[in-house]
């Protein structure tokens, strides 16, 4: 009877203590949804439009964080998805694509699905992968050298499809899957291009959602092989693949216009709009009235921003968020406790690369730019993303916050640095170029002064500082 007495005495203790953690947690989002709402009001254009950019890179930072901070999966090459989610809803939506490309890239589409689904069903990698792969461009450049129709390719990339799942002995349930998947992608794939041709484009919305489907079928294509490797291999992996898309972007002309025209034109999206009127009206209060196309573009992007903010403070904090830590830890360790470290990575990877396809739509879609080029996803990007992961603090929801601000805000900077020229000796020297340096200088000084990134860093100091005062104020007064 004492113990059951004890016990239901301490329960309120408990569960206050429970409430009081859980404002604590709660607060931060609050101040941050009150900041959100009335930041308009009270900012200039100049930095509304930082803020614009801010509330883009929070998203590939927290994308990037996931991976890095909580799973330990090194990404030097993090701006391919950023790229592509730009290049693919730029492209859905300006319809610069000509009608000669649309069979093989439909076909291709849908043998990347059925690829992906021969992956799923087994254990797919390695020679037998990179040769299948091979095979299939030697297709597309036969079919495009033939100037075969739409059904015609698909037919020959779905005979391909089922060949290539046949001759790594998948059996035939498998295979016939394979051509099916493959048929079946690269037929809507087709039509939906072939009514992006007749209609002169699609919503910026199709663009978004779709290249959000590419880059994730991509990065899983990828990153299961990947992933297989550690450390420095891990990295220059992918490296790899990041210069790869870039060159991708600057040498296929005929649908990314190349690092010369790039794609004009992109149309920006109307968010408040489209909202119904109870809401517009909550955003027009605390705009104070002044809600025009880039207030209503801050509005979506930091609408995003909050979700991924939201998406990443629950990851971490479940079961999933636990399995990243473990894999983080020990990949060794966590297998003898039954993580399933290899489905893990792969699921981290592909959420990181949708994220930073979501924030690479936003980023072609911005209001007043309407204007995409290669040079904007280039190796530099990935590390000022890696910048932005390590600044904040790795393994930190809000140093994501942290650091995209931080790094925004030196990227002005560095702007302004660029058109700056000093005198030495008689001799105007200009100082651009300079911001790989300044980059990877703080890099550097981060990982050694303040490993544990500035957020966690000065959080320390500060609590430290705290509790040497309480002592010395116990010590006075005894």
């Amino acid at each position: 009877m004492a113990t059951k007495i004890a016990s239901t005495s301490a329960s309120p203790r408990i569960k206050h203590k429970r409430a009081g953690a859980n404002i604590f947690s709660i607060l931060p989002f609050v101040l941050f949804l009150i900041a959100y709402f009335l930041a308009p009001r009270f900012t200039q254009e100049k930095t509304l439009t930082a803020l614009i950019y801010i509330g883009i890179n929070v998203i590939l930072a927290l994308g990037l964080n996931l991976l890095m901070g909580y799973a330990g999966q090194i990404s030097l090459g993090h701006a391919a998805f950023f790229g592509l989610g730009a290049y693919i809803s730029a492209i859905l939506t300006v319809q610069p694509i000509g009608a000669e490309v649309v069979p093989g890239f439909s076909a291709g589409l849908g043998v990347i699905a059925g690829i992906a689904v021969l992956m799923s069903l087994t254990k797919v990698s390695g020679w037998k992968l990179a040769t299948g792969i091979a095979a299939l461009f030697i297709l597309s450049w036969i079919c495009r050298l033939a100037h075969l129709g739409q059904i015609s390719s698909i037919v020959i990339f779905t005979t391909g499809m089922a060949i290539f799942a046949f001759i790594l002995r998948l059996g035939w349930w498998k295979s016939a899957l394979a051509g099916i998947v493959a048929t079946a992608g690269g037929t809507v794939c087709a039509r939906f291009l072939m009514g992006v041709q007749t209609n002169g484009g699609t919503s910026p919305w199709i663009g978004m959602f779709v290249g959000v489907l590419i880059t994730g079928l991509i990065a899983y294509l990828i990153g299961a092989q990947v992933l297989r490797l550690k450390g420095h291999y891990l990295a220059m992996a992918t490296l790899g693949f990041g210069f790869i898309v870039e060159i991708m972007f600057e040498k296929w002309v005929a649908v990314t216009g190349g690092s010369s025209d790039g794609i004009c034109g992109i149309p920006s999206i109307m968010f408040v709009d489209g909202l119904p009127r109870p809401l517009r009206k909550l955003f027009e209060i605390a705009s104070a009235g002044h809600l025009g196309p880039k207030e209503q573009y801050y509005y979506l992007v930091w609408a995003f921003a909050f979700l991924a903010l939201l998406l990443a403070a629950n990851i971490v904090r479940s079961r999933v968020g636990r399995a990243f830590r473990a894999v983080h830890g020990s990949e060794v360790a966590a297998e003898s406790l039954g993580v399933n470290t290899e489905r893990y990575k792969i699921q981290v990877f592909v959420l990181s690369a949708a994220l930073a396809s979501i924030a690479g739509s936003l980023y072609a879609h911005n209001f007043g730019v309407g204007y995409i080029n290669p040079n904007e996803f280039n190796f530099m990007v990935s590390i000022q993303l890696v910048v932005m992961v390590v600044i904040g603090g790795m393994a930190s929801v809000w140093g994501a916050l942290f650091g995209a601000t931080a790094i925004q805000f030196l990227k002005n900077w560095i702007l302004t640095l660029d058109k700056t020229n000093i005198q030495f000796h008689g001799h105007d020297l200009a100082l651009k170029g300079l911001s790989p340096i300044i980059f990877g200088s703080i890099l550097v000084l981060v990982m050694i002064l303040l490993p544990q990134g500035l957020v966690r860093g000065l959080t320390d100091i500060i609590g430290a500082a705290i509790r040497g005062a309480r002592r010395t104020t116990k010590r006075s007064v005894e």
